[in-house]
């Protein structure tokens, strides 16, 4: 992309500043660790968000700022029962095994068996929660570090393009924290998650695909 560096204590570290869309660049920020005093989690605690917090950019700018590590945690606590509140139950670890009846169809032994990361357990039904639960959670603690005020948040608001599960996953999340959330979704779209994403207060536009314009209606 442009190359452009956005400081760790940038409150909104999603989007390249420069990205305002009146050039052919692909303005695409990615996350660097330095890996000086970092080691691969080894721990077995059931919430993914608490076991893998070191490589949280959150956590690193809350650490940053004097935040003890209990207090990380909490701050994980809290949210995920607010999160459960809306979804019936927070992150969790979802089961990684080998599938018997998938593995015998495709005529697989015990020594080349299927395995299946089986993630329908998950917030909102779909691996999806987990990308945007670490969105949320960056937003709380930026908020409660003082680096940006909720209204801040607010006023530039959230928006998402999806045909089901990502807008699923990112209404039950903005519902349990109380944020409004634009969903973007395509003229067919399951009754059912449109159904839900009106229960979960989300605010719908339906996109239609207009002839000769390229890409996704929804998206565009």
């Amino acid at each position: 992309g442009c190359g452009t560096v956005v400081p760790p204590e940038e409150p909104y570290p999603f989007r390249c500043p420069l990205a305002l869309g009146r050039d052919d660049i692909d303005h695409v920020v990615t996350r660097e660790l330095d890996p000086a005093g970092l080691a691969f989690p080894t721990g077995d605690h059931p919430h993914p968000f608490i076991r893998y917090r070191a490589m949280l950019a959150s956590y690193q700018m809350a650490r940053a700022w004097g935040v003890t590590d209990r207090v990380f945690i909490d701050w994980v606590g809290e949210l995920d029962r607010r999160i459960a509140a809306v979804a019936g139950h927070g992150f969790r670890t979802t089961p990684f095994e080998p599938h018997a009846a998938l593995s015998a169809r495709l005529g697989l032994g015990a020594d080349d068996a299927l395995w299946i990361k089986d993630e329908t357990g998950q917030v909102a039904g779909s691996h999806k929660a987990r990308h945007l639960m670490g969105i949320a959670l960056h937003l709380e603690v930026a908020e409660r570090l003082g680096k940006t005020t909720r209204e801040e948040t607010a006023r530039r608001g959230l928006a998402i393009a999806s045909c089901g599960n990502a807008a699923l996953a990112a209404a039950t999340l903005a519902r349990a924290t109380g944020r409004r959330l634009a969903v973007f979704i395509p003229t067919d779209a399951d009754a059912r998650v449109v159904a839900r994403l009106e229960e979960l207060g989300a605010d719908i536009t339906v996109c239609a695909r207009s002839e000769g314009v390229a890409g996704d209606p929804c998206y565009l």
